[in-house]
């Protein structure tokens, strides 16, 4: 009597090998997965963050401004008024005398380059404001004789000599006429150096000395 054997075939490995794709994909998307959950982890941290340095400054500014009204307060605002007027005025003041001309410094330059004896009758000073001041003189004299006149010509070529070379500038005789008692009239024309009119620098020069 034979003796049959059932057998069964149970393979022990899967007939179909799972795709090299399918695998690869599963991957890409987790990788994916983890960038996007972080990218969205930082967002919220930098939202926090940035919620948190704004509610800071606010902070801060409030405290600025609290502290800035305490001080006020321990200061007196008529005091503070006063002073300001005060130093208002002094800057006006200041601006004024920076600017003063004296105009009277002009007599003793003409003393220094007169000679004994000519005569002046007549001055005519004329300022003319703008980008830049520009002071101009004309001066109606008479010398006894031509001699007299070249020589105050000559007076006018050294004023380097006379110490006044920076103050008066580019004098001219003209116009000499004789006279029916042989005197000479002439105009004399020139220019005055303004910063040498400079209240504020003759006043220094005078307390320097």
């Amino acid at each position: 009597m034979e003796t049959k054997f059932q057998t069964s075939f149970i393979p022990k490995k899967s007939l179909t090998p799972a795709s090299p794709t399918v695998s690869a994909n599963r991957e890409s998307t987790s990788i994916l997965l983890l960038i996007g959950v972080l990218v969205f982890v930082v967002s919220i941290l930098a939202a926090a963050g940035s919620y948190g340095w704004q509610k800071y400054l606010e902070s801060k500014q409030n405290g600025y401004g609290a502290n800035l009204a305490t001080l006020e307060k321990n200061f007196n605002t008529n005091s503070i008024v006063a002073l300001k007027t005060t130093a208002t005025k002094i800057d006006l003041a200041s601006a004024l005398l920076k600017n003063h001309i004296a105009l009277s410094q002009v007599f003793g330059a003409l003393s220094a380059i007169t000679a004994e004896n000519i005569r002046f009758t007549a001055l005519d000073l004329e300022v003319t404001t703008g980008k830049q001041m520009q002071i101009s003189m004309k001066l109606n004299g008479y010398a006894p004789s031509y001699d007299a006149l070249a020589f105050q010509s000559d007076q006018l070529n050294h004023l380097e000599t006379l110490g006044v070379k920076n103050i008066i500038l580019n004098p001219m005789i003209s116009n000499p006429v004789q006279n029916t008692d042989s005197t000479v009239s002439f105009v004399l024309t020139a220019d005055i150096s303004p910063a040498s009119m400079l209240y504020s620098k003759i006043a220094s020069t005078n307390t320097s000395q």
